[in-house]
């Protein structure tokens, strides 16, 4: 068996941050660094801990899906047939899983990165954040939020809101006189984004003269008229971002009391669409996760009418419609859920039908959905399933950058009007459904390119790729932001576009300045961190305190405070970042990359790579030749030092002679890694 590996420092030098220095013995054997004999230390180098890995379920680095086989005669043993976990269960039933506990909405797991985007602070990276912060407020606002999200959001601790609670109350049914101009509404924006309803049937059947008998007979339709007059009254502006007495809540509560008498009726494409509606206007309510049983029973139902499959009838088109938005509600749901879709893609075998609705210029919107929600089924799966947490680096960074090129396939099928990482101007968005499915259309692969980029840095070797993870982590954070002036702060907005989304790129950027106070892009930085800090004070005003989120901005206050102290610390040996001429050279020592988009990692990895002879002295403080922490060190070059992101001060690794290739981002800088 192969022996364990031993860190490269020692465990007081690794505390301490400083350069460990091994004199090698007679025999050849390290004994003690000179630092710790020195502080007549014991000198221990503890085992090297590896990151998405577990004694008894990780794989080998070369490891290879097994091939199937049957039980060998005699042995009574049972050999995996595939690479899920589940397998290895059945083969070695005394292996045992590594739980993770992913029902916190805010935290993750030290050594898991969770599809969510907002799943962002593991107890490893407070500690980090803390440390260079100097006190323990963060993990105070971190709990707090926590709390916030998980109480006051998801649930109003002074009225219980359920499905239960709110179909129990038997209430009236009612026509109002503006139930067409709601309905007009819904079919103008909403309709065009989810595209499940004949919309000329239903319009014809809502303006029947015994409308009032049909609600009373027909549960199903009673449901999809109510859903649909509720979300249209949303958008005509009679919202509110918690359920009480405001008008689309009272006739979402008349669609929810016919929801049992749906349920214990058979399966029918009219119950599916009752559903379905019921399910987006919970979608569109912010705060309340009763999308999840709704969005489940539709999966469940659609499933048993066989719509997946096959379907026979003249509404055949209005069947696979429906089933392809379902589809698309139920991968994202549970894409950012952190769970396991119930819609199995290799079962699936209906066509996409046309749906003229949701054609936008020359976008094919329902098209585009359905691929991009294909695309994510596939990252949870190969990515970040309990399955794929177990596979070896390798392996996950090939299916990142599969991800990577189907999420970019996708982006490129997409008119340049609505395409992702494109300017958006507010000419393009004309109407209600346009703006609706341009916001979408970017915060989807937003979304996904935080999941990938992310996950890259916990799991990259590669110290070029890993840099390019996090530039284009803070590229996605400052167009999310940049996105926020389009996004209407009303209750009727989903709340993945409304705060989901500007929370993620908060968070990255405040652990960007945080860990990078002097990059020469700071300034920038500290802005955006204002300007969403902005729109959470917002949408805190817009609530009425309902939505207590204005106290974000002490993210951006205590990010502006740590790098100005930094400045303040830091000796002015040259020009300043704010001087035009702070980066001289700049086209040569980014290897022809643009100076506007600062690379000088890659500048030094090109370097060392063409000199074996690199080594940290540069980074060494000339009265010591220790290194420490930028944060915590005078006399340094702050400059220098930041943006060397992964070339951190704890090695002996250079002067040891080793090679570029074998360096190891995560062993010199794990403890602030995604």
């Amino acid at each position: 068996m192969e022996s364990p590996r031993l860190n490269k420092s020692c465990d007081q030098c690794r505390n301490r941050k400083v350069r460990c220095i091994v004199p090698p013995s007679s025999d050849g054997r390290a004994v003690a660094c000179t630092h710790c004999i020195k502080r007549n230390e014991t000198c221990q180098f503890s085992n090297l801990k590896r990151r998405l890995r577990s004694r008894g379920i990780a794989s080998q680095e070369g490891r290879t899906t097994t091939a199937p086989s049957t039980p060998q005669k005699g042995s009574g043993s049972f050999k995996t047939l595939s690479d899920l976990f589940i397998d290895r269960l059945l083969s070695s039933p005394s292996e045992s899983p590594v739980p993770y506990d992913e029902f916190s909405v805010l935290k993750a797991h030290d050594d898991r990165v969770p599809s969510s985007g907002i799943a962002f602070f593991s107890p490893k990276r407070v500690d980090s954040l803390v440390k260079r912060l100097g006190n323990a407020h963060l993990r105070e606002l971190v709990h707090q939020i926590d709390r916030t999200i998980r109480t006051r959001l998801l649930a109003r601790p002074e009225k219980e809101i359920s499905l239960y609670s709110l179909a129990k109350v038997q209430t009236e049914l009612e026509i109002g006189s503006d139930a067409e101009s709601h309905m007009q509404r819904y079919f103008e924006v909403l309709h065009p984004v989810y595209p499940f309803i004949d919309k000329r049937a239903f319009q014809e059947k809502a303006a029947s003269s015994n409308l009032f008998q049909v609600l009373e007979t027909d549960f199903a339709f009673c449901g999809l008229y109510y859903a649909v007059v509720a979300l249209g009254c949303q958008y005509n502006g009679f919202g509110s971002f918690i359920p009480d007495n405001n008008r689309p809540w009272k006739f979402f509560q008349i669609a929810l009391s016919r929801l049992g008498w749906i349920l214990m009726s058979p399966e029918s494409l009219a119950s599916l669409q009752a559903i379905t509606a019921m399910a987006i206007f919970t979608t569109s309510a912010f705060g309340h996760s009763l999308d999840q049983t709704l969005i489940a029973e539709a999966s469940r139902m659609v499933l048993a009418l066989r719509y997946h499959k096959s379907t026979f009838g003249e509404d055949s088109a209005l069947c696979y419609r429906t089933f392809w938005v379902i589809y698309h509600l139920e991968k994202r749901y549970c894409f950012q859920a952190r769970q396991s879709s119930v819609i199995a893609d290799y079962d699936i075998g209906c066509p996409i039908p046309p749906a003229p609705d949701s054609i936008i210029g020359e976008y094919n919107w329902l098209l585009s959905s359905v691929r991009f929600s294909r695309i994510l089924s596939i990252a949870y799966a190969s990515l970040f399933s309990v399955s794929a947490s177990t596979q070896s680096d390798d392996t996950l960074l090939a299916s990142v950058d599969h991800v990577h090129t189907l999420l970019e396939e996708w982006r490129q099928s997409i008119p340049l009007d609505f395409r992702p990482k494109e300017h958006l101007q507010r000419r393009q968005l004309n109407d209600g459904a346009s703006k609706e499915i341009a916001l979408r259309t970017h915060y989807y692969y937003y979304h996904l390119t935080i999941a990938l980029s992310r996950l890259t840095l916990h799991i990259s070797r590669d110290v070029a790729k890993s840099e390019n993870a996090m530039r284009t982590l803070l590229d996605t954070a400052r167009s999310i932001i940049d996105l926020t002036r389009f996004i209407d702060v009303e209750p009727y907005t989903p709340t993945f576009i409304l705060a989901v989304l500007p929370l993620s790129a908060l968070f990255i950027l405040f652990d960007f300045a945080i860990h990078h106070p002097t990059d020469p892009e700071i300034r920038s930085y500290l802005t955006l961190l204002d300007i969403v800090a902005g729109h959470f004070s917002q949408l805190d005003h817009a609530s009425k305190g309902v939505i207590p989120s204005s106290y974000l901005s002490e993210f951006s206050h205590m990010a502006r405070q740590y790098v100005q102290s930094v400045s303040k610390q830091t000796p002015t040996t040259g020009p300043t970042s704010d001087d035009p001429g702070a980066r001289p050279g700049a086209d040569e020592t980014n290897g022809g990359h643009s100076a506007n988009t600062p690379a000088p990692m890659l500048a030094t990895a090109t370097a060392i790579a063409a000199d074996p002879t690199f080594t940290d002295t540069a980074l060494q403080s000339p009265q010591t030749g220790e290194t420490s922490d930028p944060t915590l060190m005078e006399g340094l070059d702050y400059n220098n030092l930041d943006s060397l992101y992964f070339l951190t001060p704890d090695s002996d690794f250079w002067a040891g002679g080793r090679s570029f290739d074998q360096f190891d981002p995560r062993e010199f800088y794990g403890e602030i890694f995604l």
